[in-house]
């Protein structure tokens, strides 16, 4: 039995080692291969590039075509974190799950390691408030957030600014005119809760992307947004109850532990700060997936508990009427 795990782990861990050495290869140069988790415009989610510091921007090049940059003066917060991950992907999961006699555990123990989490919070030309996060192989964060410093990147912490110290500019607005609400995402409160500073933008930027799918809202505005006016705006308020960081690699290996959990009390507001709905959800990663993962499970079931709530009725604009 044993000889059977090794053969299967030895099997299924060839290729790790490979993809491994490549990515320190790549990690070697000038120029980091990151993953963009979320947060740069026009760049998908895990979308694989390049992150260099060129002409005093930060620039994302996914390829020839497709890149994104922001200035380094826009830069008003730089955090670094640390994530365990599996190394594979999907595939790995799959053969992992597959292996018999417990052999998958073993797998999984070996087929993760640790990155780095690069989170910036930046405003972009019309003072629009962003934030967005990178995935890099060990080590290379804390360089570049060095190399964004002594460029001149602020590195204030906005979590506890002024909500009217960051005018931010319209996220989306294909919602049908039907619906005369439009609601605006504050940025997400932590509470009495220490909460990393990447899973507090992933939420707040998810909550942005869950909220325009529903198409129950005729606009949504990011937090502070100077176009965010007239009576038929709803604010939603999203404050952190509980947080458990967890650990992909405990999840993968003991499938009992290290789960990541959330825990937040959201509310929807009128603008004179009259509640019309309160709830509280959950988002959790229990096996499969990464730990930032929790965060969009969480912004979906935000959405959702919106979707089916009953809103008050709206007062038309001469415009709307």
């Amino acid at each position: 039995m044993i000889e059977q795990i090794g053969r299967a782990a030895v099997f299924v861990l060839l290729p790790i080692c490979c993809s491994t050495g490549l990515m320190a290869q790549n990690g070697a140069g000038s120029t980091p291969r990151v993953t963009h988790v979320l947060g740069f415009e026009n760049i998908p989610n895990n979308a694989t590039g390049d992150l260099s510091l060129q002409a005093h921007a930060l620039r994302f090049q996914k390829n020839e075509a497709t890149g994104a940059q922001i200035s380094v003066d826009s830069i008003q917060g730089l955090f670094l974190g640390v994530e365990d991950k599996q190394v594979g992907g999907t595939a790995m999961a799959i053969s992992r799950a597959a292996t018999p006699y417990g052999g998958g555990r073993v797998i999984g123990l070996f087929s993760h390691k640790k990155y780095d989490t690069l989170t910036a919070e930046y405003v972009d030309t019309n003072g629009g408030f962003h934030g967005a996060i990178f995935q890099l192989t060990k080590g290379q964060g804390q360089a570049l957030k060095d190399q964004l410093v002594a460029e001149g990147a602020h590195v204030t912490n906005l979590q506890n600014a002024p909500q009217a110290a960051l005018p931010l500019t319209l996220v989306a607005s294909p919602q049908p005119l039907a619906q005369t609400w439009s609601v605006q995402v504050d940025k997400v409160d932590p509470g009495d809760v220490d909460i990393e500073p990447a899973f507090r933008v992933a939420i707040y930027e998810n909550l942005l992307d869950e909220l325009a799918k529903t198409k129950q809202f005729k606009q949504v505005f990011r937090s502070g947004d100077r176009a965010a006016n007239g009576s038929n705006l709803l604010i939603l308020k999203t404050t952190v109850q509980k947080y458990t960081p967890g650990s992909e690699t405990r999840r993968a290996v003991t499938t009992v532990s290290g789960a990541t959990k959330l825990n937040v009390r959201s509310q929807l507001r009128t603008r004179d700060g009259k509640v019309v709905v309160e709830q509280v959800v959950n988002g959790n990663v229990r096996f499969f997936g990464g730990n930032l993962r929790a965060t969009h499970n969480l912004a979906r079931n935000v959405a959702e508990a919106i979707k089916k709530s009953d809103l008050p009725e709206a007062t038309l604009s001469s415009v709307e009427r």
